[in-house]
């Protein structure tokens, strides 16, 4: 069977793949042109595909992804194609539900209030804070990230309520699950509202003008999925116009946020740089997707973090 790294990995990680299988014939190729020339005899890869390199692909069965979303990997020859695509679901879980809490905390306790008056050396007191178990967390998603920012929620003895896509099983920290046909429910509901689906057809600028005016006018909006879920401008001039208490957000509709945007001046508004998923551990969990798929599709066993390619997830 021969494998395809494309782009090249390095020594330690090239290792780990290695050490699968020694029937496994591994190619480390660090230009699409080295991968153009052998694609035709490969079996499985993991990186990035390309249409020139699909088209010329006889024998693949199998893509492992680098990455978990997979909005700008997707194009309309892969999708239509046999072949099974696997992402990276999951690695970034525990370290971006950690983000969302601290966004909620910051904001329940005032910190983003005291932050400020510390740069001032201003030792005002008086700030609103929220007891949290009186509190209802809105999660619009249930998947892996979701899960993690529902079960950090119930630990902080929220009501946790939540919305998904595809009908699962409710967990038990979950106090109400619901179909995305009632997230208007959930956001009326909700003092803080987590978006956490990934960037589909479907959820496109999901939460927008409408979907602001159903939240409380003393509801925080989080959002650490993919900056098109929410609409930019909506979600500003709810801010400006006191629609909502305040947001969380890690992504956006432009990235780098342009440094001339109202957001970056609003009080109620935490930001942070595309970084929720940092953690220390990323790699490793990157290499131990890789090599545990290997190893099964070796064996002929089903991989596991397949996607939907028409969904992109």
């Amino acid at each position: 069977m021969k494998f395809l790294i494309y782009p090249a990995v390095d020594e330690n990680e090239l290792r780990a793949i290695q050490s699968v299988s020694s029937d496994v014939e591994i190619q480390n190729v660090e230009n699409e042109p080295q991968a153009l020339e052998i694609i035709g005899e490969i079996d499985a890869m993991y990186g990035r595909i390309t249409p020139e390199l699909l088209e010329r692909a006889k024998k693949l069965r199998w893509i492992q992804t680098p990455m978990a979303g997979l909005e700008h990997y997707m194009f309309s020859a892969l999708a239509e194609s046999d072949v099974t695509l696997s992402n990276m679901q999951g690695i970034y879980s525990d370290n971006i539900a950690d983000h969302v809490m601290g966004y909620i905390l910051m904001f329940a306790r005032g910190f983003h209030i005291f932050l400020r008056r510390q740069l001032e050396r201003d030792w005002a007191k008086g700030v609103p804070v929220l007891h949290l178990a009186d509190k209802t967390l809105g999660v619009i998603g249930l998947g892996g990230i979701g899960t993690a920012v529902a079960k950090r929620g119930a630990a902080a003895e929220m009501r946790v309520i939540a919305t998904n896509a595809v009908e699962i099983e409710k967990p038990d920290f979950v106090d109400t699950l619901w179909g995305i046909d009632r997230l208007d429910n959930l956001l009326a509901a909700s003092d803080f509202v987590v978006s956490c689906v990934p960037h589909t057809p479907e959820t496109f600028k999901l939460i927008n003008t409408n979907q602001l005016k159903r939240m409380k006018k003393t509801g925080y909006l989080i959002n650490i999925s993919r900056g098109v879920v929410v609409d930019l401008a909506a979600l500003t001039d709810a801010l400006q116009a006191g629609e909502i208490a305040g947001a969380g957000l890690d992504v956006f509709e432009t990235e780098p946020l342009p440094a001339d945007h109202p957001l970056w001046d609003m009080e109620n508004v935490i930001i942070t740089p595309h970084t929720a998923g940092a953690g220390p551990y990323t790699t490793e969990r990157r290499i131990e997707v890789v090599t545990a798929n290997l190893r099964r599709f070796v064996a002929g066993e089903p991989v596991r973090n397949i996607v939907d390619k028409n969904r992109w997830c």
